[in-house]
């Protein structure tokens, strides 16, 4: 990189890198730097990671409504979820933004899990672009 005329080097070795791309993975916060808010949801319910969702509530088998941020519209979001790969293979998995499965929890993204066209919980992640 040229710099006011002066050559600038940067340089890293090969396990520098790999150890801070290593420590940035393990961090609690999602790395989506372009992502209005995501969250992954494990097959247990536990969400571990997620940005900008204040709640996920489980509001029968299969069903989530997923509580944005209020800097967030759920209702101008376009939601992209997909099945973790522990999930069984025979899921499926749907997103709406207008449900009444989730009037009670205002501004939310509704996630709906299934197994072989029947409700079931499934591991997710979902991601507000």
């Amino acid at each position: 990189m040229r710099l006011a005329g002066k050559i600038l080097t940067l340089a890293a070795s090969t396990l520098g890198v790999g150890g801070l791309a290593l420590a940035a993975l393990a961090a609690d916060t999602p790395i989506a730097p372009y992502a209005q808010a995501a969250a992954l949801r494990t097959a247990n319910g536990t969400i571990t990671n997620s940005k900008n969702v204040t709640q996920v509530a489980k509001v029968g088998t299969g069903k989530y409504c997923v509580q944005l941020h209020s800097d967030i519209s759920a209702a101008r979001a376009v939601p992209i979820a997909t099945l973790r790969s522990s999930a069984d293979w025979r899921s499926e998995i749907y997103t709406n933004v207008e449900s009444s499965s989730c009037s009670s929890h205002p501004n939310s993204v509704f996630v709906y899990t299934g197994k072989n066209g029947e409700a079931a919980d499934e591991p997710f992640f979902l991601l507000i672009p």
